[in-house]
């Protein structure tokens, strides 16, 4: 392995190869509450042709090798494997081109969203999806590896809606250019989209075209408490029918709020199980929304939220607030997705099946697209054995995919959603393989992660 790493660094320059210091640890692990695993070193390609030289030296010498951007992932897919090469790809953060004409940019992979946004922000354009609180961290490439979205997935959709093309290394070290500058084709089948979602399994993205929207003229929120959490989702589908212009729609549970109440700087929060929305479109739309809106939750018996506390801002904070709460043994999470018409049921029998057990569970997320974040916390009052929160995780997704839905609607499957993945994935199995074989033949790419 020496002789790799030596030759690496004859290619890219020593300093472009660590095999010590605090990088090194930093990349073992990513935001999830995964164990972290210690890789053999860290590479830092600057362009395309050092991604292909490093993916060709690990081809070669059977290295496993995992690509980085911010280390954003809430569920392992840039947890590398013990002794692997992690790609870490945040040099190469060019913004290539931007053109309002077409509505699109090219970036490299290590550009980082907020950044992007920032920099489109004088053509009036924006690209819209947007990834929670991990927004100044978290590349283009890795939302194009997790189809990452977010709150505003209602109205603009995945990062996949967006990406009209990339430039992709194969697992053999070959350069891939796929789909084009253009919104709409239809030539042939879309290579592009393969790779979107395949969590660096089947190549390593290093450029990528995007499409553009215009920034919204106007936003406006609102936001409602409930007096159960089933109620609010089954509002949250009356909404979706009477409103286009949702933009956003979100709910908290009471025990989730409870906790955010709890510390110095929510004591002033609302208090209940909380809907929130968001409308983007003109201003006098945005009004007219907001208004149809309050109109339908009154008849679910809502009241308006009009605390001291932003319930946005709450809501921003709910992650980290859980995840401090279990401190040190952190959460066991799902982002598993349901059909809208049953997502108000499978909440309640989730929420019941955990105080039956008399443990916490703290539900929040997109339920205008169905999908909500599941957290059981290792630690603290109510918390849940490992082993058990596990098997729970488990049955939970192959619950939602039995009634339609999916295994993971946001976060990606990496090593927290893979034994769920595999117990639902059927007959798509040996296709998924046999693809996995033909872009990486030597199974090198992000191994254990999905398949």
């Amino acid at each position: 392995m020496d002789s790799v790493l030596l030759g690496l660094a004859g290619v890219l320059g020593n300093d472009r190869v660590e095999v010590d210091g605090a990088r090194v640890a930093t990349v073992s692990r990513d935001e999830s509450d995964l164990p972290p695993a210690r890789p053999l070193a860290v590479v830092r390609p600057r362009h395309t042709q050092d991604v292909v030289a490093v993916v060709r030296a690990c081809h070669d010498a059977r290295l496993p090798l995992t690509a980085r951007g911010g280390g954003t992932s809430l569920e392992g897919s840039s947890v590398p494997s013990v002794g692997a090469i992690v790609l870490d790809l945040s040099d190469l953060a060019r913004v290539a081109q931007t053109s309002v004409e077409e509505r699109l940019a090219v970036v490299e992979a290590g550009v980082v969203f907020d950044r992007l946004n920032e920099r489109l922000r004088p053509t009036g354009l924006f690209f819209p999806p947007t990834p929670g609180g991990s927004a100044d961290a978290a590349t283009i490439g890795g939302m194009v590896a997790t189809d990452a979205g977010g709150l505003y997935a209602v109205r603009y959709g995945g990062t996949r809606r967006w990406v009209r093309g990339l430039t992709v290394v194969t697992g053999d070290g070959t350069i891939l250019h796929t789909g084009s500058r253009l919104p709409k084709t239809s030539t042939g089948v879309d290579l592009t989209q393969v790779f979107v979602g395949a969590e660096g399994t089947l190549g390593i993205v290093t450029e990528v075209t995007l499409g553009l929207c215009p920034v919204p003229e106007a936003r406006q929120r609102a936001a409602w408490a409930f007096d159960d959490l089933g109620t609010a989702c089954a509002c949250v589908a009356d909404l979706l029918l009477g409103i286009p212009d949702l933009a956003a729609v979100e709910v908290v549970d009471r025990g989730t709020v409870d906790l955010l109440r709890a510390g110095a700087d929510g004591a002033g929060a609302p208090a209940g199980d909380l809907l929130l929305i968001e409308v983007h479109g003109r201003a006098s739309e945005c009004a007219a929304a907001i208004q149809a809106a309050c109109d339908i939750a009154s008849t679910f018996g809502a009241r308006p939220v009009d605390g001291a506390t932003d319930p946005w801002e709450l809501r921003h904070r709910l992650t980290r607030a859980v995840r401090e709460s279990a401190a040190p043994s952190g959460v066991v999470r799902t982002d598993a997705a349901v059909p809208l018409p049953r997502l108000a049921a499978f909440v309640a029998a989730t929420q019941e099946r955990a105080a039956a057990r008399g443990r916490r569970l703290h539900v929040f997320g997109h339920a205008g697209l169905g999908i909500l974040h599941f957290l059981a916390p290792l630690a603290g009052a109510g918390a849940w054995p490992l082993d058990e929160a596990r098997d729970w995780k488990v049955a939970l997704c192959v619950e939602a995919t039995r009634q339609g839905g999916v295994v993971s609607g946001e976060h990606g499957v990496g090593l927290g959603n893979r034994e769920a993945y595999l117990a639902t994935a059927g007959a798509t199995l040996p296709y998924l393989r046999a693809l996995k074989s033909v872009f990486d033949p030597a199974g090198i790419l992000n191994p254990g992660k999905i398949l």
